[in-house]
């Protein structure tokens, strides 16, 4: 028989071990969540990094309306902005995206929908991804933004 020493050993040991598989648990959620948040960030500012790509071939172009690259043929605003246009002049939030962010993915997640919030010469697209996170790409009175955000529920 296990003597009573021996079982309160076991049991304190016991503790100590579900103490410290709690503990990393909790601390590993937080590690995953930061993780997830730079992740966006990254992605957004990757974005961001290629916009100003395409500018630059605009200014070194000449700064007309359109310019083919790679076979395909993007629409510039007169500051030099990528408008998320498609062949017959319609928005296409996809295109942009394709464009700016051709991976798609963010921590092996693509976007579950993408809604577009076009009103007149505003041009807003929202990529939704899983755990309600979003990208947001928004060309407005001639200033581009990429940010990233939470859905609110």
């Amino acid at each position: 028989m296990i003597s009573y020493i021996e079982r309160s050993r076991l049991a304190v040991w016991l503790l100590v071990i579900v103490c410290l598989i709690m503990s990393f648990m909790l601390v590993w959620q937080s590690v995953v969540k930061e993780a997830n948040q730079s992740a966006f960030l990254l992605a957004s500012q990757r974005i961001v990094e290629r916009a100003s790509y395409y500018k630059q071939l605009w200014l070194l172009s000449g700064q007309q309306n359109e310019i083919t690259i790679e076979g395909r043929t993007l629409n510039y605003t007169s500051m030099g902005w990528i408008k998320p246009l498609g062949d017959r002049q319609h928005v296409d939030c996809l295109l942009w995206l394709d464009t700016l962010y051709p991976q798609h993915e963010v921590l092996g997640n693509q976007p579950v929908a993408i809604e577009n919030k076009t009103t007149a010469n505003n041009y807003h697209c929202d990529y939704l991804y899983s755990d309600d996170r979003l990208i947001s790409i928004t060309l407005m009175d001639n200033r581009f933004i990429a940010k990233t955000g939470f859905l609110a529920q």
